[in-house]
């Protein structure tokens, strides 16, 4: 399903006051999921069985592979065996319908990548499946991390954001889902303009179609060339550039168009640092990088082509495992909470820092998974489960 197309279904956008959450009230189920497929490559149920262990439950985190949504997905995932669920390709957009609710960050950038069960006030001992997008959380997060390891003596909370009129720019380098996120993410954190490098001029669009406010506003331009670089990043009056997110497959390009995107790129991780200065009374704002931040969605390998050219030339690097971790973490913490606020899954002291370290420790260790027998598409001769009507 595309966006434009679950955009038709108004589903009821998730905040405090459609649901209660507390920890007492978080679902009995023991069971947890990837929906996707494939995903008998993925890392996550050793992740998040390794957070399972160290907090000394009972819970299982498995694989459910499907291309769609059916129905014996849809009665698992109502079912009260179900404490949570993970989505993946290709059903972070076709998920949607089928949810009685999405976060703010789903809505904004039509992704849904993790599914908790919330307390239904008015109906005691129900739940109601609201869907949201912790890749966000996986992006921003890890920026923020970084930013607190050069500024250890500055306090700085998971909403505080960069002042209006200040001309710190952020990039992003791909498209799809990853960048839409991305996108978001840096819209968060008050980076303007957010400039887009990728080959497929369609893709583009199809992101800029997804934020009309930030277009307006005059960002999302698509950087095609070096000749645009310099012209709208390397004058004397430029947005300088403060964070990059790389997410487009760490593969050689291959194509004119792929070998463009590796050329655009590398004109501007040139370009030098001039750091902005913050407005007068920004106390509460976010502190200048000292070094700009490149933060790699791709970990395999860990350290990437685009990854080693962004150090070389003095950037932060930040490896994807970092964002993989972070929006890991997120995902247990809104599980545990019966809560799928920002607010919630950016709280570290929910899990704690030993189940965090145990996770993180997991993580830096493990190798690629090998996948030994095919993978069986439990979609292949079903066909999707029906729409539910509106009311």
């Amino acid at each position: 399903m595309r966006i434009d197309e679950w955009l038709l279904f108004p589903l009821q956008v998730w905040n405090m006051g459609n649901f209660s959450s507390s920890s007492s009230s978080s679902p009995d189920g023991k069971l947890f999921r990837l929906y996707g497929y494939p995903v008998a490559h993925s890392a996550s149920p050793a992740f998040h069985n390794e957070i399972f262990s160290a907090m000394r439950t009972d819970k299982h985190y498995t694989t459910y592979s499907t291309s769609k949504v059916i129905p014996d997905m849809l009665d698992e995932i109502r079912s009260d065996k179900l404490g949570g669920a993970a989505v993946t390709m290709p059903l972070k957009s076709a998920i949607i319908p089928y949810l009685d609710g999405i976060s703010p960050e789903s809505q904004a950038t039509g992704a849904v990548n993790t599914l908790v069960k919330v307390p239904t006030p008015s109906e005691n001992g129900t739940f109601s499946i609201i869907g949201t997008n912790t890749d966000i959380l996986g992006v921003k997060n890890s920026l923020l991390k970084y930013l607190r390891q050069q500024h250890p003596s500055t306090p700085i909370s998971n909403t505080s954001r960069y002042p209006k009129g200040l001309g710190g720019a952020g990039i992003v380098f791909g498209g799809g889902a990853t960048t839409r996120s991305a996108v978001y993410a840096l819209h968060t954190i008050g980076l303007h303009p957010i400039y887009l490098v990728n080959r497929d001029a369609n893709e583009v669009a199809q992101v800029q179609a997804n934020f009309p406010d930030l277009v307006k506003a005059g960002s999302l331009v698509h950087l095609t060339s070096p000749a645009l670089v310099e012209e709208l990043l390397a004058q004397p009056e430029s947005p300088k550039v403060l964070m990059i997110v790389g997410a487009i497959p760490a593969i050689p390009p291959k194509t004119k168009e792929e070998r463009m995107v590796y050329t655009t790129a590398s004109h501007i991780l040139t370009i030098p640092y001039e750091p902005p200065m913050l407005p007068e009374g920004s106390k509460d704002s976010l502190p200048i990088p000292t070094k700009r931040l490149f933060l790699e969605m791709a970990y395999k390998p860990r350290l990437t082509p685009m990854l080693q050219v962004a150090t070389a030339h003095g950037w932060q690097p930040i490896v994807g495992t970092e964002a993989m971790l972070e929006q890991g973490y997120a995902q247990q913490r809104m599980w545990l909470k019966g809560d799928p606020s920002a607010a919630t899954g950016s709280d570290p002291t929910i899990l704690g820092p030993q189940v965090e370290q145990r996770a993180a420790d997991l993580v830096a260790g493990m190798g690629d998974i090998v996948v030994k027998e095919a993978e069986i598409d439990r979609a292949a001769n079903v066909d999707a489960a029906p729409i539910p009507k509106l009311n």
